[in-house]
């Protein structure tokens, strides 16, 4: 079976340092890193995909300035660095990896039979994105415990991070592993 791993944002912005750094969403790395390394001895490909944005970004209306080009913080984190020379890295400024991106072409080159995602947040860009590969009638799994979203006031982690996986699961169709 052809698959596809997709690495949501795993970069310094989230995980390291930066406004929006959290060491929960550094927890993932070394499931994410056990994932690849299983994927891509199994023959799998794999697509990092790097929230990138521009120094004025309409997003951060919403949320602080973060992963701003040439930042550093846009980068993929340094344990996951041995990864990159056979994979692909798109960057992309919206919760959903297909907007503006060269994802949708490079799936549809790739033609995989089952696309596993994992990374952060799972309740904003992992979401948006599984939405998008479903709506696209990719057949998803998401790896759970190379998942994770952030702590905050008003955002509970662990009941966010479980309403994305059952909403995942039971209204978008893809299966949880």
């Amino acid at each position: 079976m052809s698959r596809v791993v997709l690495v949501v944002d795993v970069i310094n912005g989230f995980c390291k340092g930066g406004n929006l750094a959290s060491p929960r969403l550094a927890r993932v790395i070394p499931c994410v890193a056990a994932l690849l390394e299983q994927e891509l001895a199994a023959g799998s490909q794999a697509i990092f995909l790097a929230d990138t944005h521009a120094e004025d970004d309409p997003e951060f209306s919403v949320f602080p300035p973060h992963c701003v080009r040439g930042s550093g913080e846009e980068e993929v984190v340094e344990e996951l660095e041995p990864f990159l020379e056979r994979a692909l890295v798109i960057p992309k400024t919206r919760y959903s990896s297909f907007h503006g991106t060269s994802l949708e072409a490079e799936l549809e080159r790739l033609a995989p039979e089952r696309v596993l995602v994992a990374g952060v947040c799972t309740d904003i860009c992992v979401l948006h994105t599984v939405a998008d590969l479903r709506n696209r009638d990719y057949d998803v799994a998401v790896v759970e415990n190379c998942v994770e979203t952030y702590d905050a006031p008003g955002h509970p982690a662990d009941e966010i991070n479980r309403f994305a996986l059952d909403h995942m699961r039971d209204v978008l169709g893809a299966e949880i592993v």
